[in-house]
């Protein structure tokens, strides 16, 4: 069975990260519910896209029907959005919902949002190392 792996809030910082996975052979998807980076994202990876929009209600429906095993959240500029999507994704039962941060004081806060682990990195080369020791636990051999 392939890990199916969802990438929140893209940006330009979470390519290397989707091309390393999909690399792996996992089965990426990426959530776009921003319309910053709609189209962006969904020149990226026409295929790979979860447009939704920004309402808790529609983002859980369109996570629970993809049944995922692991979603990657990179910290956004507004906290506040970060810890919403941390919240729905767990509440949308995404088993292993890992958050991706440079601040460390933010780390407790994403923690009490349902982050089951976060990562703090300062440059976007290291995140794929660091958040490797978690993806063992649920690919398989």
């Amino acid at each position: 069975m392939i890990q199916k792996m969802l990438v929140a809030a893209c940006s330009e910082e979470d390519r290397l990260l989707i091309e390393r996975a999909l690399g792996a052979g996992i089965d990426v998807r990426v959530l776009t519910c921003f319309e910053d980076v709609h189209h962006k994202v969904r020149a990226w990876y026409p295929n790979r896209t979860m447009l939704v929009p920004a309402h808790k209600a529609t983002v859980k429906a369109a996570v629970q029907s993809a049944q995922l095993d692991i979603a990657i959240v990179r910290d956004m500029n507004d906290a506040i959005r970060s810890a919403l999507l941390i919240q729905t994704l767990r509440e949308a039962g995404v088993p292993q919902v890992i958050v991706i941060c440079k601040d460390e004081s933010r780390a407790q806060m994403y923690r009490r949002c349902g982050a089951n682990n976060v990562v703090v990195v300062d440059r976007r080369e290291d995140a794929w190392d660091r958040i490797m020791p978690y993806l063992h636990l649920h690919v398989p051999a």
